[in-house]
C-alpha cells in the first residue's frame, strides 16, 4: 500500500490498522486501493479517473476526504437529498387514499386510485407514495413482489476491463428544448475507451426510435459493438431491446436513480450543453437541428481536443492505437 503520510500525517497508521483490522467497508477499501494506484501513477488524476472508469470530480473529492478524514472519509455518505422534498398533495386527497386504504387493506394502489372520485386528479405514484408515507403498505406482500420477478435486469460485470474500442457502448437520451415548451430529443451513444460518438435528433423518444438508433450506430461506428449500457428509460426498452437480442449484443442497465453509472455519456451531455447548446445551436426546424448535430459530431471526432484522450481526438487515438504508435492501450475497469 501507498504511504499517505505526505498527505495526512498519521495517515500511515491509521490506514494500515483500519484496513488490516477489517474495519472499513469494501467499498473504502476499494476506494482505498484506487488512491493507492493514483498514488504510484505519478497522480495523474485524468489516468486515474480513465483506468477505472470514473468522473474526474470523484477521485478529487476521494483524495480531499481521505486528506482531512483519514481513511473514515472515503466510506458510503448519505445521499438524502438536503432539501427534501416536502408533500404537496392536499390534505383532502391523502384522506380519501387512506380511508378506501383502510376500507380495502389488500388491495394495490392501482385498484385504491381506480375507486377514487372523478373530482380527484392524481395519479397512481402519488397514491403509492401516500401509503408508503402513512406507513400502509404490506412490506412483506412488495418484497415478494420484487423478488418472483421472472426477467430481472442484467447489470455490467463487477470490474469489468475495457481494452478494445466497442467493448462497451454507453447510450442516453437529452432533451432539446424548443420555444412554447416542446421538445425534440438527442440520442447520444458514446465508445467508453475511445470517446467516439454517434448523436442523432428525433421528434420522440420512443423505444422505436431507440432501435433505428442502435441501426445508425451500427453503421457509424468504425469497430463492432460488443456490449451496450443504458439507463432504464423508454428509448431502450422493447423495440430497442429485442434488437440488442436479435444482434446477440448484450445490454446492460444502469441501477434507477444511478446515472453515475452512465458516466461517460453523461460526462458528453455535459459538454454538449457547454459548447453546443449554449452557443446558439437551438434551431426549430428539424432538418437543420438534425444537419447540426451532424456537424456537431464531426466536430467532436475530428476536431475537438480531449483531455482524456492526452487532447487527442477520438479518431486520432483510434489510428494510433491501430498503428501501435501508442505507448501502453488503455484499460478501463468499469466499477459498480
Amino acid at each position: 500500500m501507498t504511504i499517505y503520510g505526505a498527505i495526512l500525517p498519521g495517515a500511515i497508521f491509521i490506514a494500515r490498522s483500519a484496513f488490516l483490522a477489517g474495519n472499513l467497508s469494501e467499498r473504502a477499501k476499494q476506494r482505498l486501493r484506487i488512491l493507492d494506484w493514483h498514488n504510484t501513477h505519478g497522480k495523474n488524476i485524468s489516468l486515474t479517473a480513465r483506468h477505472f472508469g470514473l468522473m474526474r470530480e470523484t477521485v478529487i473529492g476521494w483524495r480531499h476526504r481521505l486528506a482531512e478524514e483519514g481513511p473514515r472519509g472515503l466510506e458510503d455518505r448519505s445521499h438524502r437529498p438536503h432539501h427534501p422534498r416536502r408533500p404537496t398533495t392536499s390534505w383532502d386527497i391523502a384522506f380519501e387514499i387512506v380511508k378506501l386504504r383502510k376500507q380495502y387493506p389488500a388491495w394495490s394502489k392501482y385498484k385504491i386510485h381506480s375507486l377514487l372520485p372523478d373530482s380527484i386528479k392524481t395519479s397512481v405514484s402519488t397514491v403509492g407514495r401516500i401509503l408508503k408515507r402513512k406507513n400502509l403498505i404490506n412490506k412483506k406482500i412488495s418484497r415478494k413482489r420484487s423478488k418472483s420477478a421472472k426477467n430481472p435486469r442484467a447489470r455490467f460485470p463487477r470490474g469489468m476491463k475495457i481494452s478494445e474500442a466497442g467493448d462497451m457502448i454507453q447510450m442516453d437520451t437529452k432533451y432539446i428544448m424548443l420555444v412554447g415548451g416542446r421538445k425534440y430529443y438527442q440520442f447520444t451513444a458514446i465508445d467508453v475507451l475511445s470517446k467516439r460518438k454517434v448523436m442523432r435528433v428525433y421528434k420522440t423518444q420512443s423505444s422505436k426510435n431507440g432501435a433505428l438508433f442502435l441501426e445508425e450506430c451500427f453503421e457509424a461506428f468504425p469497430f463492432s459493438i460488443q456490449a451496450i449500457q443504458t439507463d432504464n428509460g423508454a428509448p431502450f426498452q422493447k423495440h430497442f431491446d429485442v434488437l440488442c437480442k436479435k444482434k446477440n449484443i448484450p445490454h446492460y442497465y444502469i441501477y434507477p436513480r444511478n446515472p453515475k453509472q452512465n458516466t461517460y455519456v453523461e460526462i458528453s451531455h455535459g459538454a454538449d450543453e457547454r459548447e453546443f447548446y449554449q452557443q446558439g445551436n437551438i434551431y426549430e426546424d428539424f432538418e437543420v437541428m438534425q444537419k447540426k448535430m451532424a456537424d456537431w459530431e464531426y466536430i467532436w471526432n475530428n476536431i475537438r481536443p480531449h483531455q482524456a484522450l492526452d487532447y487527442l481526438t477520438p479518431n486520432q487515438y483510434l489510428e494510433k492505437r491501430q498503428t501501435s504508435r501508442l505507448p501502453t492501450k488503455d484499460v478501463i475497469t468499469l466499477q459498480t
